[in-house]
């Protein structure tokens, strides 16, 4: 999404990179050849250390300093929107879509750092092509910024969820068919449908979903309401953007209840629903446990970019 120029690189690979100011979560991916390896994943809570002094007690432990680092940015960071594609040079996008949200923004459109990923050409057939708009508060992004640097990582992008998510199923599903990728969260849930790498709809989706969602006695009430809202998204797909109706539903790993909430979501959709195993496909060393890896999706998603597959 974002470039950022960071210093030379000095370690091999990229460092994905998801933070706030009460956890830090880093996957380090390197590319040989045709295979990939996690060489770190860490997943760490900040308890008494401040964000800069736990990322940077990070970066040296595992010896990352100067690592190129793509941080993918926390949802209550940033808003997407989807808009009509200006007509306008493609230089002159960015700057265009800028106005035409700049009412839709909760902060001064002078404090927004804005960034446009387009759809696939057949994403709306027969109707104006659209982007997605990405608004992100300056302020906070310098922030961020200035914590990685002085971790001692280079910077060299920024990604948000919605393009992490879509790594990870570019480079562990087959998507040729269509796939519908969820995340579910405690924090609010993301929903991500794609086809052959591209990703064609990306919704947020607020209900909520804990780690002990299925133990709660309204859980049928929620389940139903999240069924929903994924239907309607999938119906929007077929109905608004012209596409052949999608049959492969996925979400991915969950601390412990991962089996039992395919179940159910497959019992509210009518529909078959797996879950996207990519940890097992992700050659690590073996303290690196499968549940750190569901934990990091984020930043793993994040450390697989390249040129082609997650950039915008």
């Amino acid at each position: 999404m974002l470039q950022w120029l960071g210093r030379k690189n000095r370690v091999d690979g990229l460092v994905g990179l998801s933070i706030n100011d009460r956890r830090i979560s880093l996957a380090h991916i390197a590319r040989r050849r045709d295979e990939l390896t996690l060489e770190h994943c860490v997943y760490q809570d900040l308890a008494q250390q401040s964000l800069r002094e736990g990322l940077s007690q990070l970066v040296d432990e595992n010896r990352l300093a100067g690592a190129d680092t793509n941080l993918v940015l926390a949802p209550t960071d940033y808003s997407v929107y989807l808009v009509d594609m200006p007509q306008v040079e493609a230089a002159e996008v960015a700057a265009a879509v800028r106005w035409k949200i700049k009412d839709l923004l909760d902060m001064p459109v002078e404090d927004a750092v804005i960034d446009v990923f387009p759809l696939p050409d057949d994403a709306f057939q027969a109707r104006k092509q659209m982007v997605y708009a990405v608004a992100a508060n300056r302020p906070k992004l310098e922030q961020s910024i200035e914590v990685i640097e002085r971790s001692g990582l280079s910077l060299s992008s920024i990604d948000i969820p919605e393009m992490a998510m879509r790594n990870v199923t570019a480079q562990f599903s087959d998507d040729s068919n269509g796939l519908a990728f969820i995340a579910l969260k405690a924090s609010g849930s993301m929903m991500n449908v794609t086809r052959n790498g591209e990703l064609y709809l990306t919704r947020k989706i607020n209900t909520q979903v804990g780690p002990d969602a299925l133990l709660e006695p309204d859980w049928e009430m929620v389940r139903d309401r999240l069924a929903l809202e994924i239907q309607r998204s999938l119906d929007y797909f077929e109905s608004q953007m012209g596409q052949s109706p999608i049959t492969q539903i996925m979400i991915a790993p969950r601390q412990k209840d991962t089996e039992s909430m395919m179940n159910s979501l497959a019992d509210a959709l009518a529909s078959p629903v797996g879950m996207l195993d990519f940890y097992n496909d992700l050659d690590a060393p073996q303290e690196i446990t499968a549940e750190t890896k569901g934990a990091c999706m984020m930043a793993i998603g994040a450390a697989l970019r390249t040129d082609s597959v997650g950039s915008a």
